[in-house]
């Protein structure tokens, strides 16, 4: 993220329920299909979408809250309804660099799940409706994906120390991924996996 000025003094931001977005942010993040590509399992569908119109599947905005002795920060996710092959749009996902940092993601408007999982394969995934507030313990990676008709909003708060790290979930992504059969989700090993 973008360095922004030091301050010691009580910030604020506006947050709009309605569609999401806040003011001031610092930084805007879209991801489209080509920049999610490797995390799909049906590639035929990727390479579709990408030929056809890369679609937008999510957008983060940031505001980093620096003081002269901490770094929090607020993000805020707008995931669009939509599939790529039978499987729901969904974040990249990440684990954290520093391993003794949490986050805590809040539900604020859409359906979907939380997945979380260990290097180690613990697997979890949490039930996603507006109000849901979940805090995901260090060590765990985590994605959200929107299984609803609508975009699903939620809001993140974490240490910029934390880092990001995506190469684990690239290379095998999480154990279950979720599709559509028979008009909703289900969950199914991933078959990058096998």
């Amino acid at each position: 993220m973008d360095p922004t000025t030091i301050s010691d003094l009580p910030t604020s931001v506006q947050f709009n329920f309605e569609n999401g977005e806040f003011l001031p942010f610092v930084k805007l993040e879209q991801r489209f299909v080509s920049n999610l590509a490797p995390m799909f399992f049906d590639q035929q569908a990727v390479r579709e979408i990408i030929d056809q119109t890369d679609r937008l599947v999510y957008d983060i905005r940031y505001y980093p809250f620096i003081t002269s002795n901490s770094d929090m920060a607020l993000g805020v996710t707008r995931i669009y309804p939509g599939k790529v092959g039978d499987e729901y749009h969904m974040t990249k996902g990440h684990f954290h660099e520093r391993e003794d940092q949490p986050e805590i993601y809040f539900c604020v408007q859409g359906n979907g799940f939380l997945l979380m999982e260990t290097m180690e394969g613990d697997f979890q995934a949490v039930l996603w409706t507006p109000g849901t507030i979940t805090h995901i313990p260090p060590q765990y990676a985590h994605r959200v994906v929107n299984t609803g008709d609508h975009p699903l909003i939620f809001v993140a708060s974490f240490h910029l120390s934390a880092g990001h790290v995506y190469e684990p979930i690239i290379e095998r992504g999480f154990s279950q991924v979720i599709v559509q059969q028979n008009g909703g989700p289900i969950f199914q090993s991933n078959p990058r996996r096998n």
